[in-house]
């Protein structure tokens, strides 16, 4: 199991921002989150992004600006080449442009979108190409003014962006103290990287160091989901994702997302979205087609 980390800016100064390019066979973070505001724009490759307590699938294109102590990861599910996963990332935290700056009327937009980040904002649309180019042109310039400068447009432009949605209806923060978000940080890590295999309630409990009759009260409580809800809800997730981007048959799709039973599979699939796992996949056919 790979454990969630508490990721930090690498700086000397904290009163700054970081812009970074990734090119890797796979995204190689583990389920975290830190203290800085992040946006991300996928570059190259597909696969699935969890932010919060959301699960989506991601490709080329993807834009998402992702609040303080918000977790997140992307998982590659796509390796066919050497590099299938290239970002770019900047990270900040409210102190970059120095102190009680977004206490200034005039960054009233910037502060109201910041407050939205905490939900997972993910933009779409021609604004986002514009804003990927910006974040691009921020990682070539060598000249920090430059850099500064790009930044402050981007946020200008995301501020203007009419184009985006709410990744979790609720905001969902975690807290670099305290034991209960540790324990529920070990535990989804645990889920998200194991979902499409059995997990049972015996070494998800061991995980949290907790009984297994306590470990249902508390995972109920904090995320308002039994284990076997959660667990179900990213099968689910995973399976529409492949019926949309594969042409695998339901019942290869089926276990490939963990179900063991192709009826209880089809029976889920329909409570859930109104449509058979097939009917679905047409359905998504002709919106786009």
């Amino acid at each position: 199991m790979i454990k969630p980390t508490l990721e930090a800016l690498n700086s000397h100064d904290k009163n700054t921002f970081l812009a970074r390019l990734f090119e890797q066979h796979e995204f190689e973070s583990p389920y975290h989150f830190h203290p800085e505001y992040e946006l991300t724009a996928i570059l190259k490759g597909e696969g699935n992004r969890f932010v919060g307590n959301n699960m989506s699938a991601y490709q080329q294109g993807d834009l998402v600006l992702i609040g303080s102590n918000v977790p997140h990861c992307w998982k590659t599910t796509l390796h066919n080449e050497e590099i299938n996963a290239k970002s770019v990332v900047i990270q900040f935290n409210l102190d970059f442009l120095g102190p009680n700056f977004f206490e200034n009327q005039s960054a009233w937009k910037v502060v109201q979108l910041l407050k939205k980040s905490f939900h997972g904002l993910h933009f779409s649309g021609k604004g986002a190409t514009a804003v990927i180019n910006l974040m691009m042109a921020v990682v070539k310039t060598d000249d920090p003014f430059k850099k500064l400068i790009l930044v402050l447009e981007i946020l200008d432009r995301l501020t203007d962006h009419t184009v985006y949605r709410y990744l979790n209806a609720e905001p969902v923060i975690y807290s670099p103290q305290g034991v209960e978000h540790q324990r529920l940080k070990l535990v989804q890590s645990f889920i998200i990287d194991n979902f499409r295999s059995k997990i049972t309630l015996d070494e998800v409990a061991e995980i949290g160091s907790m009984t297994k009759n306590a470990f249902c009260k508390f995972y109920k409580k904090t995320t308002g989901k039994t284990l076997t809800e959660a667990i179900t809800y990213y099968r689910l997730q995973y399976a529409m994702q492949q019926l949309i981007s594969t042409d695998k048959n339901a019942t290869q799709i089926s276990f490939d997302s963990g179900f063991s039973d192709v009826a209880s599979f089809h029976k889920i699939f329909k409570l859930s979205t109104g449509k058979s796992p097939l009917g679905y996949r047409k359905h998504h056919l002709e919106i786009i087609g």
